[in-house]
């Protein structure tokens, strides 16, 4: 796809999105707010405790598990596509023939998050120690202090953006697959890195687009994250949508 394709393509898929959390906004907020709880209640207790800079490989490692929590808003997007009236059930329960492959996802994906943040702490106690330190003036005034933060930032960041990858990789379209194809779990992965390196520069946009929106209002407007958070989770569908075939279940069985 040329540029002003990609770029109507995610501007599509987004106003896919809106449109379906206003046709399902009391669910989906009702939904999205218990995440945004625990967001508020992680920061509330480690900005307590001035670990400030421990915040970071948190919302660095939502973007790890967030294919995990759109499950619901993958299955009401398909019932609004169908013109069918989406439950607080379907957000919430897993209807699939293969959903063993979906917890077997679940548990990779948990798993490549887990390492994250242990990875993330070690690197923080490498050049903080054990003990929390507020973000202050004191890392822009002090050069070693200022130095630690840059290399902190710079090799966590790293660490995460290579996990994220695998995320992105075999999450993206993988678990629409299963939910919607009935694909197995192999088969769904297979087919989902392929997408993604089919389409590389187009999601590559869609990624920087998911983790813009989604960090800006992770670190400046929580409250948001109850729109937010379903907004993307429904875009997701128009993408699977528009970039897998609707028959790929019968075409791998032909």
């Amino acid at each position: 796809m040329n540029k002003s394709a990609d770029t109507f393509s995610i501007r599509h898929w987004l106003a896919f999105g809106w449109q379906s959390f206003m046709q399902t906004k009391w669910i989906s907020m009702l939904f999205s707010s218990v995440f945004c709880l625990v967001a508020g209640i992680l920061y509330w207790l480690l900005l307590g405790i001035d670990a400030d800079l421990v915040i970071f490989p948190f919302i660095a490692g939502f973007f790890l598990v967030a294919p995990i929590l759109i499950i619901g808003f993958q299955q009401a997007a398909a019932l609004l596509v169908q013109n069918l009236k989406p439950k607080f059930s379907d957000l919430i329960l897993i209807k699939s023939t293969h959903d063993k492959g979906i917890w077997f996802l679940i548990f990779i994906l948990c798993i490549c998050y887990f390492i994250w943040i242990t990875d993330a702490l070690v690197i923080y106690g490498l050049y903080f120690g054990i003990e929390p330190l507020p973000l202050n003036e004191k890392f822009f005034t002090d050069p070693e202090l200022r130095d630690a933060l840059f290399l902190y930032l710079l090799y966590s960041g790293l660490m995460g953006f290579v996990t994220a990858i695998i995320g992105f990789l075999i999450g993206v379209f993988s678990i629409p697959l299963i939910i919607h194809q009935q694909l197995n779990f192999v088969k769904a992965v297979n087919l989902s890195v392929k997408t993604v390196f089919s389409h590389k520069w187009l999601m590559l946009k869609w990624a920087i687009t998911l983790v813009s929106i989604m960090t800006l209002t992770l670190v400046l407007a929580l409250p948001l994250l109850v729109v937010v958070f379903p907004v993307l989770g429904y875009a997701s569908y128009a993408v699977y949508a528009q970039l897998i075939p609707a028959n790929v279940h019968n075409s791998n069985a032909s």
